[in-house]
């Protein structure tokens, strides 16, 4: 006899699944329920910096980021052409780094190894590119994203 299989998702077959009852019953976000206040979505995750050193370390200033020491971010959207919507910073683009030295506003650039990222030979910073809170200490503040216990899937 082989052990039942915990199913992640609902079935789209069936309205009646157990796990679109326990998504439908999650409580509202917080006023003003919209996604982009709600700790659920990845809108607290995702930040626009306002400013980029070309120093080593490279700091970062982004308003109430909530980022902690020893997070680790991803860059993304940093971009050279076409160049009316140049970014700078191009050279950070796709790559993953830890948060240190973190402030309300501001945190430093450090590579995976632990080490400060030098951006004294990066392009000046201008405006766009994206950080997002990624890997291992990705908070889990849903719990709508798993089944409910006991559910499982038969075949």
């Amino acid at each position: 006899m082989t052990s039942p299989i915990l199913n992640p998702m609902p079935d789209p077959q069936n309205p009646d699944d157990p796990m679109y009852r326990f998504i439908d019953e999650q409580p509202e976000s917080p006023p003003p329920n919209s996604p982009d206040s709600s700790e659920s979505h990845y809108t607290y995750r995702q930040h626009e910096p306002d400013v980029i050193t070309t120093t080593l370390p490279i700091v970062v200033l982004v308003l109430a980021h909530r980022f902690h020491n020893g997070d680790r971010i991803r860059a993304t959207k940093f971009i050279t052409t076409p160049i009316a919507f140049a970014t700078g910073m191009e050279q950070l683009n796709n790559r993953c780094f830890i948060v240190q030295q973190c402030t309300n506003d501001t945190f430093q650039l450090y590579d995976l190894n632990g080490l400060p990222v030098d951006g004294r030979n990066f392009t000046p910073y201008v405006d766009g590119g994206q950080f997002t809170l990624t890997g291992p200490t990705l908070p889990i503040v849903n719990p709508s994203h798993f089944p409910p216990a006991g559910t499982v899937q038969t075949s």
